[in-house]
């Protein structure tokens, strides 16, 4: 159809835009244009001829020639539907929505209940973010043509914008329904149900899309989006690397392609594309908070710091970013302002569920808003358990009274020195819960450092260093060396900021000067941060006859110990991921005969004492870090629930650990899952 018949043009001209109707079906695009333009010469002022040639021009991505050729047929043809839709659509496409939803209006106006025209109108209130606009028009689409998948594919976009999944997975239903092989309609219905809690069903969805069309981007992101929701990141990441493939310039494939590279434990690809996200969409707040976790994770202090300010000025209520801003604040020794981001993040919403796909079990996870949380995501994958996440400091009578049903409640406030602001509201609900708790706050309580010479005192072949607790006032007064002093601890001695891990702020003071802490730390800090508690402990130096410092860690389950690692190190700060160790032949060997036999790597004494530090501890979930003394003693570094256990790259210089890890974690596992 076009504005004017064939019989209004002389025949030179006909014969003319004949020739290029016939060479446009061709593909002959070009030639067609050519003979369009030569026609519309022919006859300045013919509607057909400008027409067409507007659409030629339209095809060949010159926007400011077609639209200047279809608003010249419009003002020729007033009353000509077809031109207006036409004009409405390349308006849309150039970004002008306003514009376009005006024509599509005037057209509605021409030839009211035009499907076209309401589907046009939809799309193009959607884009100038106009949602309630787009489902009325979208309404009307699918009652006007009922048959037409493009209506209910509009009305179930503008229901997704509107938060409202389940609607919306009911419009893309009736969108496949009238054209099953539509891979767009099994797309967004599997991210409607994914939206809605219907995992399984969401895969379904995307598998059939990506059947139906392998080269659709949107069908590979909602595959990928889908398996990386039910925990299963390796085959998300690959699926989202075929939707950025297909098409790199989406910003939403990048974002999720970096976040399952996090839960993948790859922070190189992770950062990648996540900062291509940024690149593609600046105002993805949520591209800047997972930013600013990535590099909060890799200590870029200032780099986490920024994005997470970035993503609160995109949206001030965004939970990541505020607990990040705590975090560094916290590090800072900015308490005052590190509460006020907690506040901000826990004080609306202090409960986040995480539904598995078929859960196993339902598992209701105490936390602090605070560090010192057990690193739990690796115990309880996403795919085989739901997780009920309780901040429960900000837990209220009410809700402790009507929380969501859990089958077991897993304490991790592991680190005491962070369980202060919690002790209240632990008590309470421990109080009145009837469900089995792993790691018991009661027994959490007795593993501060300065508690672990009482705790493991009388254990046999254990030697456990002097430690007390220096409080912030006598340290801002004092110093280091005094304030160890008072507590009968002289150098040399370590220093390290209360609830730090890692090595974080640890300096090894041997002298009576603080000054020379800046020389042998970690953090080189040789004055104590205002505000925040240290521990000093007497140093023992544990280094072995080959001139290395050794630290074992093991892992206890349900009070059984379990290797977990031997990190290997020149000097005496050991910490695995720093010691070198991978790159050692001789060493990971050493490693290896550890994780085989750690009796026969240890000796049957020294493992005697690990299985009465394991019973003392009396814990469900903790570790141990130690060292063997030349006499075959266990020299104990900490004991806590803190300790993060994971997998190691399948491809990498440790993957041999991943059966011994495995281990751990199925142990885990099979104790969560006995009865009381």
């Amino acid at each position: 159809m076009t504005p004017a018949s064939a019989a209004e043009l002389s025949p030179d001209a006909e014969a003319l835009l004949q020739a290029g109707l016939e060479h446009h079906q061709a593909g002959e695009r070009e030639a067609a244009e050519a003979l369009f333009r030569r026609a519309a010469a022919a006859r300045p002022g013919e509607p057909t001829a400008l027409y067409l040639l507007g659409l030629a021009r339209f095809e060949a991505g010159d926007a400011a020639e077609a639209r200047r050729l279809l608003e010249e047929v419009v003002a020729l043809k007033p009353r000509h539907v077809l031109s207006r839709l036409t004009l409405a659509n390349l308006l849309h496409w150039t970004g002008d929505h306003a514009g376009a939803a005006e024509t599509y209006r005037q057209a509605i106006l021409l030839e009211p209940g035009h499907a076209g025209a309401l589907i046009g109108l939809s799309q193009s209130l959607l884009s100038a973010g106009d949602p309630t606009g787009a489902l009325a028009a979208s309404q009307a689409a699918a009652a006007a043509a009922p048959g037409d998948p493009a209506a209910h594919l509009a009305l179930a976009a503008a229901l997704m914008s509107l938060t409202q999944p389940a609607a919306a997975a009911t419009a893309y239903r009736a969108a496949a329904a009238c054209q099953p092989d539509a891979a767009e309609a099994h797309v967004g219905l599997a991210l409607a149900l994914l939206q809605s809690g219907e995992a399984e069903a969401a895969l379904h969805c995307a598998e059939r899309a990506v059947a139906l069309d392998d080269k659709l981007a949107p069908a590979w992101f909602a595959l990928g989006a889908v398996l990386r929701a039910i925990g299963r990141p390796e085959p998300a990441a690959q699926a989202l690397e075929r939707s950025v493939g297909l098409d790199p310039a989406h910003a939403a494939a990048h974002l999720s392609l970096g976040i399952a590279y996090i839960d993948l434990d790859q922070p190189s690809p992770a950062k990648r594309h996540l900062l291509r996200a940024v690149e593609i969409d600046p105002a993805s707040k949520e591209a800047h908070a997972n930013l600013s976790s990535l590099y909060y994770r890799s200590d870029h202090w200032q780099a986490a710091r920024e994005h997470a300010q970035r993503a609160l000025e995109l949206d001030p209520e965004m939970i990541v970013a505020h607990q990040n801003l705590a975090g560094l604040l916290a590090r800072d020794g900015r308490e005052e302002e590190a509460r006020r981001h907690r506040d901000l993040a826990y004080g609306k919403q202090n409960l986040f569920i995480t539904k598995a796909a078929q859960p196993i079990q339902r598992v209701l996870v105490l936390m602090t808003s605070e560090s010192g949380n057990v690193p739990e995501r690796y115990l309880l994958p996403a795919a085989r358990y739901t997780r009920l996440n309780w901040f429960v400091e900000y837990a209220q009578e009410q809700q402790m009274a009507a929380l969501p049903p859990y089958d077991v409640v897993f304490n991790t406030i592991g680190d005491q020195d962070f369980a202060g602001p919690t002790a209240r509201n632990v008590r309470r609900f421990m109080a009145g819960c009837t469900r089995r708790v792993i790691n018991h706050p009661d027994r959490i309580e007795r593993t501060s450092r300065h508690l672990a010479p009482a705790l493991f005192a009388g254990i046999a072949d254990v030697v456990t260093p002097a430690v007390a607790r220096l409080d912030a006032e006598t340290l801002a007064t004092r110093g280091f060396v005094a304030a160890a002093g008072l507590a009968g601890i002289t150098p040399p001695l370590l220093i390290r900021p209360a609830g730090a891990h890692g090595g974080e702020g640890l300096v090894l003071l041997s002298t009576g000067d603080d000054a020379a802490a800046g020389a042998a730390g970690a953090a080189g800090a040789a004055a104590p941060v205002p505000g925040r508690d240290y521990y000093g402990t007497a140093f023992h130096d544990f280094r072995s006859p080959d001139g290395f410092y050794r630290k074992y860690r093991i892992i206890f389950v349900d009070r059984r110990p379990y290797p977990y690692h031997l990190a290997c190190a020149p000097g005496w700060l050991v910490h695995y991921g720093t010691s070198g160790t991978a790159e050692h032949a001789k060493l990971l060997a050493e490693e290896q005969r550890f994780l085989d036999d750690p009796e026969a790597a240890l000796g049957s004494r020294a493992m005697a004492a690990i299985r009465a530090i394991g019973e003392r501890l009396d814990l469900d979930f903790c570790g141990i870090d130690f060292s063997l003394l030349d006499d075959g003693q266990v020299l104990m570094f900490e004991a806590n629930a803190t300790m993060l256990v994971h997998p190691e790259a399948p491809d990498g210089p440790l993957a041999h650990k991943n059966p011994y890890v495995e281990r751990i974690l199925e142990a885990f596992r099979a104790m969560l899952a006995r009865p009381a």
